[in-house]
């Protein structure tokens, strides 16, 4: 019953949710554990609500819901996103036009029907009246067609993009940053409306990965993730842990001993793994228990479904005096999607990026009273009708090169375009 957790049989999450999406209309997340790993991946989630979903544009309506937690003990968490533009409220950035497809500010669905999925033990929990109603449901079959896209466009063509990725090179060695994110946003049409529940499972069967998400709102918008990226873990006994991803390469064309020597044994990518995790050091600094914060492993390499990435953990103890969501704040946005020094290279990829991120960049996940688990939102794809978008990109550093560093967006975009029924070759002179 509704405000208690009651254990239920088990069912494989993917399933449940395809037939609970296709009966259920409203409001519904699913955080979804693809390919777990040794750091993430034990729980799946899939919530849904009868209740408005909650929206907002400023902080201080965060903390409101945040607190709001606690009225319902044990209820399960919000779940939503959270933009990258929200970080204009922290530092004073330029301002840039809305993106094809607009999420500024932030959602968050009120569960009033929730599924917790232990992958570990093979352990159901259900909260709300009638949840167990969710698993007599039967998913529709399909074989997932790729969908057909009419248009397709970018606000940073190859031209440009290799152009501004010279200058933030030449900026580097000026002095001014020593690395900035670079990123570039694909938008376009699809020739009719595509179900996005079933495009969702082709960029799990093309990109699986540890924070997968799938959410849908009231207005008609859908988004379809497949990050590999953990921003923030906060338990509810205070320990903070992040694990930013700086270092890729393309699983297709390298064997995983070939990846170890070109990451692991490369100064470069070392180096820019280093000063993102000294730059999330900093930031959860400001809200950790004074000498608590460590990189507690640095370098690991990690095998994804179409690229490696390298990736480092740190970790630390938030000060009782501060919140889960006061660490989100010290270190949004995420810094790999970023670069060092934060803030010059914000405000620096403003100007040149000329276009809002919108949810990409931001936080994705859950949020409890004492508790939060969020994603980098990467690999992602937004979806309205038949509008979509989605955005790649990579950090530049003083010895990059514009050339390699393209055709790593083209590597990352791969997922995302398996998804949609497009060719690499169809990315590279947008």
């Amino acid at each position: 019953m509704r405000g208690a957790w009651q254990a239920l049989r088990w069912r494989e999450p993917a399933e449940v949710f395809q037939a609970l999406a296709n009966a259920h209309r409203g409001a519904l997340a699913f955080l979804f554990s693809s390919q777990p790993t040794g750091y993430s991946g034990r729980y799946s989630w899939l919530v849904w609500s009868e209740l408005p979903s909650f929206v907002g544009t400023d902080w201080s309506a965060l903390h409101s819901l945040q607190d709001s937690a606690a009225v319902a003990d044990q209820a399960p968490p919000y779940v939503g996103w959270i933009s990258y533009e929200m970080a204009a409220q922290l530092e004073v950035l330029p301002e840039v036009p809305e993106a094809f497809l607009s999420t500024s500010g932030f959602r968050f669905i009120v569960p009033t029907h929730a599924l917790r999925f232990d992958h570990q033990l093979n352990k159901l929990d259900g909260w709300g009246d009638t949840v167990e109603d969710a698993l007599l449901l039967t998913a529709p079959s399909c074989t997932m067609p790729a969908p057909r896209v009419a248009s397709l466009a970018s606000n940073m063509d190859r031209q440009a993009y290799l152009q501004i990725a010279q200058e933030a090179i030449e900026s580097i060695r000026a002095g001014n940053f020593y690395q900035a994110n670079l990123t570039r946003k694909f938008f376009g049409q699809l020739s009719e409306p595509t179900d996005p529940v079933t495009l969702f499972m082709r960029l799990q069967n093309a990109s699986p990965a540890p924070y997968s998400a799938f959410m849908r709102f009231e207005d008609g918008l859908n988004i379809l993730s497949s990050s590999p990226e953990l921003f923030l873990r906060v338990t509810p006994d205070g320990q903070m842990e992040t694990r930013p991803i700086k270092g890729t390469l393309a699983r297709r064309e390298h064997s995983a001993l070939e990846a170890e020597h070109a990451l692991l044994g490369s100064e470069k990518e070392r180096a820019e793994n280093l000063m993102i995790v000294d730059l999330m050091r900093n930031d959860l600094a400001r809200v950790s228990i004074p000498g608590s914060i460590e990189a507690q492993k640095l370098f690991d390499l990690d095998h994804f479904h179409t690229v490696y990435h390298l990736s480092s953990t740190v970790r630390g103890q938030l000060d009782p005096s501060h919140s889960s969501l006061d660490a989100l704040k010290a270190a949004f946005p995420p810094g790999s999607m970023i670069g060092a020094p934060k803030v010059a290279a914000m405000r620096w990829l403003s100007a040149k990026e000329r276009m809002a991120r919108g949810v990409y960049s931001g936080a994705l996940g859950w949020m409890a009273r004492d508790a939060c688990e969020w994603s980098v939102v990467i690999r992602t794809l937004l979806l309205r009708d038949k509008a979509f978008e989605f955005q790649v990109g990579g950090g530049i550093v003083s010895d990059s090169l514009p050339e390699r560093e393209w055709r790593e967006t083209l590597v990352k975009a791969r997922g995302i375009a398996a998804a949609l029924g497009l060719a690499e070759s169809s990315l590279e002179d947008i």
